[in-house]
Formats: C-alpha cells, structure tokens, sequence
C-alpha cells in the first residue's frame, strides 16, 4: 500500500490576526493572544474610524465603563471577547467568520484592523433595529 501525504487545510498564523464572527465575537489568534498576555491585557475597548473601515482593539484600565472583557481558552493559544453591540452598530454583514489581519501598535498597547467594506452598512445607522412606535 502506497502512502499518500496529507495537506493540512488549516494555515499557521505567525502574524497577529483577528476573527469576526457573525454571532458578533471577537477572536484573536495565537500570536495576538501572545501579545495581550505579554503586555497584560485583560480589558479592551473598541475604537472606531467608520470613513476609513478601520477598526481598533486597545488597552483598557480595569473598571473603564467601555470596556470589554477578554477571555482565554486553550491554555491562553487564543482569547476572544464579547462585541455584538459594535458589531450591530457597524451593520457587520459577514455570512461567516471572517479572518482579518491587525497591525500591533506597541507604543499604544492597541491592535489595528481595517474591515471588508462589503460587510460593513455604508452608514452605522444602517446596522441598528428600528422600533416602530
């Protein structure tokens, strides 16, 4: 019987990267799960440049009232935290979890990401529910 190789499906990121899923959790990779436990980072908050689709994860101080808690998993190979509301207020229209690469600022302590313009509304209003009165 002849062996045959198997091809790995999956790619081994060395590079901070970061998932969007469309349940609206944030994931960061391996290496950026390094980076935040590295620097210490347990809280973050979101800052957002909707001109230019980009998308920033920085440092919080603890009790900063933005804030998101990040959680490890995995013996700390990969952490996530919890941002539906941004991704509503967005409109993040992703059908599947979407892989984005960041760029580390380590003077800032702050992860950048510049999103997909097709699966973000063109205004952030659009992403919101509208209630009828």
């Amino acid at each position: 019987m002849a062996y045959e190789l198997f091809e790995r499906t999956s790619v081994r990121v060395n590079s901070p990267a970061l998932s969007i899923t469309p349940g609206g959790r944030v994931a960061f990779n391996a290496a950026a799960c390094r980076l935040l436990i590295e620097t210490g980072i347990k809280t973050v908050v979101i800052l957002w440049d909707k001109t230019k689709n980009r998308m920033a994860i920085k440092a919080a101080p603890k009790g900063e009232k933005n804030s998101f808690t990040v959680t490890f998993t995995g013996g700390n190979h990969s952490a996530t935290f919890a941002a539906k509301s941004f991704i509503r207020h967005i409109g993040w229209k992703a059908p599947k979890r979407e892989m984005l690469p960041t760029t580390w600022i380590s003077a800032e302590k702050m992860f950048e990401v510049t999103l997909p313009k097709e699966y973000v509304a063109s205004t952030s209003t659009e992403g919101r529910r509208r209630i009828k009165i």
